[in-house]
């Protein structure tokens, strides 16, 4: 049985796909070289505006890159 050809992506797809790759990577590098609290000034100073829901799912974010790091 075989699969339908995937339709193509359309260019903002291709962008915001491009966008999550590096986001991934610059995670990756921050899991490595900043804590916890680091982290969280970070992202406080980049977006001061940031709501404590935003944060929660930044703070996440982070935890499991720290835990895909370690190989937890």
């Amino acid at each position: 049985m075989t699969r339908p050809p995937k339709p193509p992506k359309s260019d903002e797809q291709r962008e915001a796909e491009k966008r999550r790759k590096a986001f991934a990577e610059k995670l990756e590098l921050i899991a490595e070289y900043l804590g916890e609290d680091d982290f969280v000034a970070a992202v406080k100073a980049y977006k001061p505006d940031v709501t404590k829901d935003e944060l929660q799912e930044w703070i996440m974010l982070f935890r499991d890159a720290v835990r895909e790091k370690r190989g937890l």
